[in-house]
């Protein structure tokens, strides 16, 4: 029966990848007939033909080039396509239980697409990253305000359980939990304002004061623990580490991070819980160190033997991916090692 659930994970990511590769240069080209116009090559305009669109094989068939123009086809493709493969499997494998899909269990398929649809956007932003050395807002707008649903609803509703690491089942007055969705929502707008870099930092940090005023006046009014409110929990330590990469960029004059770090970022945070955020921050930059100290042994290589210039900007979304997934698939041993070392 699990060879028929990864079936359909093969057949879902065949649609989303295509999806994916399409949306990514559309959108950088300012595209918006993504769903309504076919797919085509970027180089000679031809319109592509299902046999043109099969996953790997036909870049391979081709020999990675167009089929009319005979220009070559980016290897970024190929890669795009595996990884998207590799992520499904990976969030079928740790996250989802296959016999409550078969039970046909309304919580579990959402929490499927759920996660399928934050891995395919997380796709998105890691090659979109990879080739533009930037984020796209259109699509991080969707990702966020899709996360803020199922956060709403899992606040709302104790049996609504789709984030497993965020708290539920508690019992609290339903008018609190409308002014804690307020008041997180609230926050994340105040958050987006500074990211849009249109005020002084001064007035940033104004905003982050009176993020945290309205989080301790809140708590006290309603006398309650903050962090059994699945919606608050999430924006209380999406704010702690937002302060944290937001006083990096002010030190370094945005030469350590980019504000659309932030707000990718954001995205991470709302799903994340108290101490696995710290261990996804953590993982995140051990991955990045890792490889960052490999590309400037290769560069001082290639500098060396052909004298050009490498380039210091990476792009930092794959490696908040990679640590973002990493945490998430094993947050129960990662938990369990907290609770007991630290």
């Amino acid at each position: 029966m699990n060879t028929f659930f990864y079936s359909i994970l093969f057949i879902l990511w065949t649609m989303f990848w295509s999806f994916a590769s399409v949306i990514i240069h559309r959108i950088k080209s300012w595209e918006w007939w993504i769903l309504t116009w076919r797919s085509h090559c970027t180089k000679c305009e031809k319109t592509l033909k299902a046999f043109q669109l099969i996953p790997i094989i036909s870049w391979l068939l081709t020999k990675w080039k167009c089929y009319y123009c005979k220009n070559k086809i980016s290897k970024i493709y190929p890669l795009l396509e595996i990884s998207t493969w590799l992520l499904f499997t990976l969030i079928g494998y740790f996250l989802i239980d296959f016999n409550l899909i078969l039970e046909l269990n309304k919580i579990e398929i959402i929490k499927l697409f759920f996660f399928l649809t934050i891995g395919l956007f997380s796709i998105i932003y890691i090659f979109y990253d990879i080739l533009f050395l930037e984020i796209s807002e259109i699509i991080l707008a969707i990702s966020i305000i899709t996360t803020l649903i199922i956060i709403t609803l899992q606040t709302l509703i104790p049996s609504f359980h789709i984030i497993q690491i965020l708290p539920h089942n508690i019992n609290i007055p339903l008018y609190i939990e409308i002014s804690a969705i307020i008041l997180a929502i609230s926050i994340i707008w105040w958050l987006y304002i500074i990211m849009l870099k249109e005020l002084h930092e001064a007035y940033d940090i104004i905003i982050l004061t009176i993020s945290i005023l309205s989080l301790y006046l809140f708590k006290k009014t309603f006398n309650l623990n903050l962090t059994d409110i699945a919606i608050l929990n999430s924006v209380i330590w999406a704010l702690g580490i937002f302060i944290f990469f937001f006083l990096q960029i002010v030190i370094s004059r945005w030469k350590w991070m980019w504000w659309g770090d932030l707000r990718i970022a954001i995205l991470v945070w709302l799903i994340m819980w108290t101490s696995l955020s710290f261990a996804w921050m953590m993982i995140t930059y051990i991955v990045w160190s890792i490889i960052w100290v490999w590309m400037i042994i290769i560069s001082k290589i290639i500098n060396h033997w052909k004298k050009t210039n490498f380039k210091s900007e990476i792009p930092f979304w794959p490696f908040i991916a990679a640590g973002f997934f990493i945490t998430i698939f094993f947050s129960e041993p990662i938990t369990k090692f907290i609770n007991l070392y630290l």
